[in-house]
């Protein structure tokens, strides 16, 4: 690791067990020392040790957990790099999957103006998505004004030097509004064996907390885990500080017993989705859930370690080696 890099990521160790130590009251040393054997041993991140709670598991429990370095493993050795750009473009995405993504898009950079126009008359807001933005940065809403052509025309003309992707607005079951303004997504994932078979592993609830656009932890969200036979919720939130709660902020809602809507419809679209493509054997789904049906936001070949790991149950290194080689 170059000496810069590593001075910087150690600074932010200290940073994290420090902010740890304030929570649980031991010394920083002692989290300190622990870290670096759950990474050397483990190869566990430091938000994993912190946020995830991975300080709290005995030895043989993080011998089964799903660490940083376990999951880059995994993809190596199950996400064939010839496929992945599917998940890493947006545009591949929704064309590849395009019985699934039940809204329209656009992407400026293949758009003529006149595309462009055309496509806010017909929808009136949307939201714009950088192609390269990651946790939700730069995702936000835009809505159509009608009447001033060259403005709008600098306005594409910016968008397309930000490379983005404008979509139709989801409008998401009523049953899955907690008050903030994101659309709130299901994330499932899924591992396909070499003999195309696909199960969903794991599954989550992702609740955004206030105006943010997005549902992640990263931007005050909580997630929930999700009982994959019932759809309904199983255990308590967590978040980024790794606060368990049973009761939604901003809400009365009690997550514990939340029946996800048309939860069937989410099984079976993801079971086809990963099917399609086999060779991306580990594949997290975010899924949207509207009035009458389901549909795919995003995939994402590379893992959301946290949630999976330590949301609810845990243990899915162990549970998907024994499915991958079984």
């Amino acid at each position: 690791m170059n000496p810069r890099v590593a001075n910087k990521y150690f600074k932010r160790v200290w940073d994290e067990v420090s902010r740890l130590s304030t929570r649980t009251g031991y010394c920083r040393c002692y989290h300190l020392v622990d870290y670096l054997s759950a990474l050397v041993r483990h190869g566990a991140h430091i938000e994993q040790y912190t946020d995830g709670g991975f300080w709290r598991y005995s030895g043989p429990q993080r011998s089964k957990c799903l660490t940083h370095f376990r999951r880059l493993a995994l993809e190596k050795k199950y996400n064939a790099p010839a496929d992945v750009h599917y998940f890493k473009n947006k545009p591949e995405f929704n064309r590849f999957f395009q019985d699934y993504v039940h809204r329209g898009w656009l992407w400026v950079k293949e758009a003529t103006f006149e595309d462009f126009k055309a496509f806010l008359e017909r929808h009136g807001r949307v939201i714009v998505k950088p192609m390269d933005g990651k946790q939700g940065d730069g995702i936000r809403t835009m809505d159509y004004m009608p009447g001033d052509d060259e403005a709008l025309r600098r306005t594409f003309a910016a968008l397309v030097e930000e490379n983005v992707i404008v979509e139709e607005l989801i409008v998401q079951h009523p049953g899955m509004v907690f008050g903030n303004r994101s659309v709130n997504t299901i994330r499932v994932l899924t591992a396909c064996r070499r003999d195309g078979k696909a199960r969903i592993m794991k599954a989550f609830l992702r609740a955004g907390v206030g105006d943010t656009l997005v549902d992640n932890t990263a931007t005050g969200g909580y997630y929930y885990e999700v009982d994959l036979a019932t759809g309904i919720v199983c255990s308590g939130g967590t978040s980024k500080d790794g606060d368990l709660v049973f009761i939604h902020p901003q809400t009365d809602i009690v997550m514990l017993g939340f029946k996800v809507p048309l939860w069937d419809e989410v099984v079976k679209m993801c079971i086809a989705a990963a099917q399609r493509l086999p060779h991306v054997a580990l594949v997290g789904w975010d899924v949207a859930i509207s009035q009458d049906h389901v549909q795919l936001v995003e995939g994402n070949n590379s893992a959301d370690y946290i949630g999976y790991e330590f949301v609810g149950s845990n243990g899915y290194y162990e549970k998907i080696r024994a499915y991958m080689e079984s």
